[in-house]
């Protein structure tokens, strides 16, 4: 699952699922703002393309901190999972795009907080969305992955609880059935209509702010020049 959203001289074009092909449907923000950014940031990157780079690199890093805040706004998921999973390709003079894409596996529910899941006699607890709280699975236990050593939440469909203490990490030739539990993918979350929209107009608004910033500073910096 991934999500991407892409910020060039153009202006900020999202895509669920992967980066967008010419033949898959992209979203288009077209907003008045939008449209002026798209505008400031033409004359930009033929007049000074570093300060369009600037801000444009400015704009994709605080579309970054929007995206893990707008998931951690109902959801218990740890800044530093959302942070590990976005990764920002940045503009240069030479290409005067970049693009944000976020991607991975689903969520481990040890990477959730805060406390994250608790073991209790009857199974374990964890809270991952905020308006539910703490919610109990039974007959799950806590345990370190096979391979990974993650500590990870397990459940033995059908047997009672305390039957974990002979399965990790003693699997042998033929290892128990047991359900992992995970939580959703972030991306899911970000690809959401409504959460979609809210991305894409504030990755409008940062290009455009940016921009003005860096105009504003290049200005300041040329006037000392000329002073």
């Amino acid at each position: 699952m991934a999500f991407f959203i892409r910020m060039a001289v153009g202006g900020v074009v999202t895509s669920g699922g992967s980066a967008p092909t010419p033949d898959q449907p992209q979203s288009y923000a077209d907003t008045e703002d939008l449209k002026k950014a798209k505008q400031d940031l033409r004359e930009l990157a033929e007049e000074m393309p570093w300060v369009a780079v600037r801000a444009l690199n400015a704009a994709m890093t605080g579309t970054k901190t929007d995206m893990k805040n707008i998931v951690r706004e109902h959801y218990n998921y740890k800044a530093t999972t959302l942070d590990s999973r976005v990764h920002i390709h940045r503009a240069t003079r030479a290409r005067i795009e970049g693009h944000i894409e976020s991607s991975g596996e689903a969520v481990h529910l040890t990477d959730i907080s805060p406390g994250g899941p608790s073991q209790t006699a009857r199974g374990v607890t964890v809270s991952v969305k905020k308006s539910t709280g703490r919610q109990l699975i039974p007959r799950a236990f806590k345990a370190p992955g096979r391979h990974s050593g993650k500590v990870i939440v397990f459940r033995r469909p059908g047997l009672p609880p305390g039957q974990h203490l002979m399965l990790v990490p003693r699997y042998g030739d033929s290892p128990p059935i047991l359900d992992v539990f995970r939580t959703a993918h972030p991306e899911v979350i970000y690809n959401a209509p409504e959460n979609w929209a809210r991305i894409s107009d504030a990755a409008a608004q940062r290009l455009d702010d940016n921009i003005a910033r860096e105009i504003d500073a290049e200005f300041r910096r040329q006037e000392g020049k000329w002073g």
